[in-house]
């Protein structure tokens, strides 16, 4: 399950030098993850950031599924054409992030627990979604789209 996420600018977070060896081409937000990652865990979630082909991976939560949050860049033509060797304009770039959770196929009994009514994944998903937009809303350099 996903939220639909935010889209927003902020001049706070920068491309890092060879964090797209990491990604899929043009696909950044290390920084803005590393970020959050504090934000977060100041709340009182347990974060990692991980790199994934989208961007970057801030997990929150590996008990019974994988609640984490998804950073990245909105591709658009101006990053797709450059490179970290002549990086796009950082003034132009839409920061995307969302939460989601995941059971991933290998927890047998999570997916019982699901099934049976026994394992709520939407207040999880709905809690961090809320903690995740009270971050973003909280820093005065972040300007929603």
């Amino acid at each position: 399950m996903l939220s639909d996420g935010y889209n927003f600018k902020s001049n706070q977070f920068h491309l890092v030098e060879g964090e797209e060896e990491f990604t899929n081409p043009g696909c950044f937000g290390k920084s803005l993850a590393e970020w959050i990652a504090t934000e977060i865990k100041q709340i009182g979630y347990d974060t990692e950031v991980i790199a994934e082909d989208f961007g970057w991976c801030v997990m929150c939560d590996r008990g019974d599924y994988l609640l984490w949050i998804g950073c990245a860049n909105v591709l658009s033509e101006e990053i797709l054409e450059n490179t970290l060797d002549n990086p796009p304009n950082e003034d132009n770039i839409v920061w995307h992030v969302f939460s989601s959770i995941e059971i991933p196929f290998f927890m047998f009994k999570s997916h019982i627990r699901k099934w049976t009514g026994k394992l709520d994944i939407k207040s999880p998903l709905q809690k961090l979604d809320q903690h995740l937009e009270g971050v973003l809303k909280n820093n005065d350099t972040i300007s929603f789209c």
